[in-house]
């Protein structure tokens, strides 16, 4: 029985490709397919931890390593020993830190007669010469089949891999993302919500405040907008949620110098990152998203999928999303007022409602985990499409 084998670029962090792996192990095992999967994950990391929580650990393959770039080596080694009828998916792995033992690798995986496909959940760029150089080489070299999580990460990868299968958009758990209201909230959120402040919410990984070209999060225009609504005379409370793996939090602590700069320290809050995110999404009034070269945009979809409106940029993947059932709610990322007046009139709008039962049943449609790993299995050649149809995907 052949088998698909996962190899991520990174088991450490707890964001949106994690997640979108979760959901494909879910939905494989609704199909009866998971024995049909094989996840390669580093002994004790995050990842491990997280896939064991949700009782997905029938599938993982744990390699001791004491780096990703030792695990990355050791696993591409016991990936050779595999028939070679069994596909390999290579999970976002141009991570800079990886692309020397990448560019080592590669020859041996694309002489190997093994197929090699590539999820790009980001635009797998770089920003620095170098970095673009060694990207071109790794996959002129791998030539690896594409799988892209939207039409704009796919327009932007072309020129490195232009063999492109397929679009997924990636999956939300309903299980988990609804509208089902908490019984109690968390605990972190509790004050703001007793002080009768809207919440914003804003799930994202904290990256340099610094304006930057890609993998910007635009965490520092959520700053303004929050000025804005305070001259206006509205009561809201910016809530930023996730990973800041700058050394000694220095990503926080600029974005929270900025918010004092602005007079608006007193309704801005950072938070970790949490296994539980569906909980503060439930939470919230609102979710603003402003970053302008997102790839998709899951905070999007899991936003809608618990029932709240989401305000985001009318760019990137973002944009080519949410312009499916809600380009009122799309805002310019870099106009922090007319997102202050975007804010106020979906907050204030009785049709805003119908804008969102709307936006989530697209997400129903559009986002079903079991829609993905079919499709995801498919395009592997895994499992055979319904009646022979090739229609598996759009690709634009």
């Amino acid at each position: 029985m052949r088998k698909l084998l996962i190899l991520p670029g990174s088991c450490e962090g707890l964001g949106g490709t994690l997640v979108s792996l979760s959901m494909l192990l879910e939905g494989c095992k609704i199909h009866q397919m998971e024995e049909r999967l094989c996840v390669l994950v580093r002994s004790g990391s995050p990842m491990e931890k997280y896939l064991r929580k949700f009782g997905q650990d029938y599938c993982l393959q744990a390699i001791p390593a004491l780096s990703q770039v030792e695990f990355f080596k050791q696993a591409i080694q016991w990936v050779s020993k595999q028939p070679k009828d069994y596909p390999l998916l290579l999970d976002n792995c141009a991570y800079n830190y990886l692309l020397p033992t990448f560019l080592m690798l590669a020859p041996k995986l694309r002489l190997s007669g093994r197929s090699v496909y590539y999820f790009c959940h980001d635009l797998t760029r770089s920003n620095k010469v170098l970095g673009y150089v060694a990207r071109k080489l790794i996959f002129s070299c791998l030539s690896p089949r594409a799988i892209c999580n939207s039409s704009f990460t796919a327009d932007n990868v072309r020129n490195l891999m232009p063999n492109i299968k397929g679009i997924l958009y990636q999956p939300v758990n309903s299980k988990r993302f609804n509208d089902i209201p908490l019984e109690f909230p968390p605990l972190e959120l509790q004050k703001i919500l007793q002080s009768k402040s809207r919440i914003i919410l804003t799930p994202s990984r904290i990256n340099s405040i610094e304006n930057g070209k890609n993998g910007d999060k635009n965490l520092r225009g959520l700053i303004p907008v929050l000025a804005h609504l305070k001259v206006m005379g509205y009561e809201y409370h910016q809530v930023i949620i996730g990973e800041d793996d700058s050394p000694d939090k220095s990503n926080s602590h600029k974005l929270l110098k900025l918010a004092e700069e602005f007079g608006v320290s007193d309704r801005f809050t950072i938070l970790p990152a949490t296994v539980t995110i569906e909980e503060y999404y439930k939470c919230a009034d609102l979710i603003v998203t402003l970053a302008p070269r997102e790839a998709f945009g899951r905070t999007v979809i899991e936003g809608l999928a618990c029932g709240v409106p989401v305000i985001g940029s009318k760019t990137g993947g973002i944009g080519e999303i949410m312009s499916n059932f809600a380009p009122e709610w799309m805002v310019d990322p870099e106009d922090p007022k007319a997102a202050a007046e975007t804010i106020v009139r979906v907050s204030t709008d009785a049709n805003t409602v119908k804008v969102l039962e709307k936006a989530r049943d697209w997400v129903h449609s559009e986002c079903s985990v079991t829609s993905y790993a079919k499709k995801m299995m498919e395009i592997t050649g895994i499992a055979l499409p319904d009646n022979n149809k090739q229609e598996l995907v759009k690709v634009s």
